[in-house]
């Protein structure tokens, strides 16, 4: 199959009359930013730790994971479910030795998330069939051209049992965004934003932390020697210290002056922040606010259509991405017998029960779903052969002849009588 595929690369190489720009397309466009302006350090591990990113993180992963994933095979009548084929278990069940299906897929897709590509090494057995798919944490590769071939070839860093190169097809590889054969590296682009979002949140634990907030000073009108100013400081601390002693008044001595300095939270706007910082990372990750516990503009009458929307515009990409690398790999690059793969998003568009009590009563009225249709997408036992009879209304007619004249009705001729003759005895 690989040497199929370089012969056909070799006739398609010498029809273009362009070549790829890049030899390292896993080159970064833009400089890394490790530290921000805001102060802090943004990498792929460290901005994990703002809980907005955990949270988009966590739900897209998690949300390609669920969805089932199955082979179909095209045939005249559509797409027709290939439960026997060996793809379909891989993906299925077990895509490695020490990986599920839901834990494979989470895993690439948080890859290709933070680092902006998620890699799995193809392993064939002899006939090149798809063996297993163990993943490879991206910061194990960088991705080169053969300046000879032009395909790409994938370096892989094994530690203390060095270097090795894959080839494309040998690759199962998830591209986050980007305009190449490499996603980009979105913690790049989006380090500001992380960072300030970060910045806000280092400061919130230091401030209730480490910080005395008293709700007044105290004023003395006379030196205090340094070991009364040592048990004052020692008697604050231990009063004051701390998010659960706050907003105390400590007692008074002799010359002795309280002044207030509390701080508005109002004017600090320290909650109306973070609240903009939440909506500002899910933008990067192109997660709604709703889906990451930001309920703050979501309304009852508008919440159930969000959800249903999210899964087109958030999740629906990264399935996709999926389908495809395994549709073009997994199956061969000739694919005579035109298998692909299909993760069903159906499950994560049903809305509440009224809503699909009347989409299956309508689906049934014109004769496109069974009562087995409807209890399979419903989870449920189907009732038998008999539960497979499509029905429909009576009265639809073609178009061509509504308005038209019925047809007289031809009568029916009673059948005629049977006579019954007796055969007369033997003598």
């Amino acid at each position: 199959m690989l040497e199929f595929f370089s012969r056909l690369a070799d006739r398609i190489r010498a029809a273009r009359r362009t070549s790829e720009p890049l030899t390292r397309p896993s080159d970064p466009r833009i400089r890394p930013i490790v530290r921000t302006v805001a102060g802090v350090n943004v990498t792929p591990d460290t901005a994990v730790t703002v809980p907005a990113v955990w949270a988009c993180l966590r739900y897209l992963s998690q949300t390609v994971a669920m969805l089932p994933w199955r082979v179909m095979q095209e045939t005249p009548s559509g797409g027709v479910l290939s439960p026997t084929h060996r793809v379909d278990w891989l993906i299925r069940k077990r895509p490695a030795p020490e990986w599920s299906s839901f834990q494979w897929r989470e895993t690439l897709t948080h890859w290709a998330l933070r680092w902006g590509n998620g890699y799995a090494e193809i392993e064939r057995d002899a006939a090149g069939r798809p063996l297993w798919l163990h993943p490879i944490h991206p910061e194990r590769v960088e991705v080169s051209r053969d300046r000879v071939t032009g395909q790409l070839v994938y370096q892989i860093n094994n530690g203390a049992a060095g270097i090795a190169y894959l080839g494309m097809m040998d690759v199962f590889h998830v591209r986050g965004f980007g305009e190449g054969p490499v996603g980009v590296n979105v913690m790049d682009y989006a380090a500001q934003s992380i960072g300030w979002a970060r910045a806000a949140q280092l400061f919130g634990a230091a401030f209730f932390g480490n910080g005395m907030n008293v709700s007044g000073v105290i004023q003395m009108k006379k030196a205090m020697s340094p070991e009364a100013l040592d048990i004052l400081m020692a008697e604050m601390e231990k009063l004051y210290k701390g998010p659960g002693k706050a907003n105390k008044v400590v007692p008074l001595d002799a010359d002795m002056e309280f002044k207030s300095v509390q701080t508005d939270p109002e004017k600090s706007q320290f909650i109306e922040t973070n609240q903009y910082l939440v909506e500002e990372v899910c933008r990067w990750f192109g997660v709604p606010p709703h889906k990451v516990q930001h309920l703050l503009r979501a309304t009852f009458s508008n919440i159930e259509h969000q959800s249903i929307e999210v899964v087109t515009d958030s999740v629906m990409p990264w399935v996709k991405r999926f389908e495809e690398e395994a549709d073009f790999k997994l199956f061969g690059f000739e694919n005579r017998n035109s298998y692909y793969t299909n993760m069903d998003e159906k499950a994560l568009m049903r809305g509440d029960a009224q809503s699909r009590s009347a989409f299956y009563k309508t689906m049934r009225e014109i004769g496109a779903y069974s009562v087995n249709d409807i209890l399979r997408r419903e989870g449920e036992n189907t009732i038998g052969p008999e539960g497979d009879i499509r029905v429909m209304q009576a009265q639809y007619v073609p178009l061509d002849r509504i308005g038209a004249e019925p047809a007289p009705a031809t009568p029916v001729l009673p059948a005629p009588a049977q006579t019954q003759t007796t055969e007369p005895p033997a003598p």
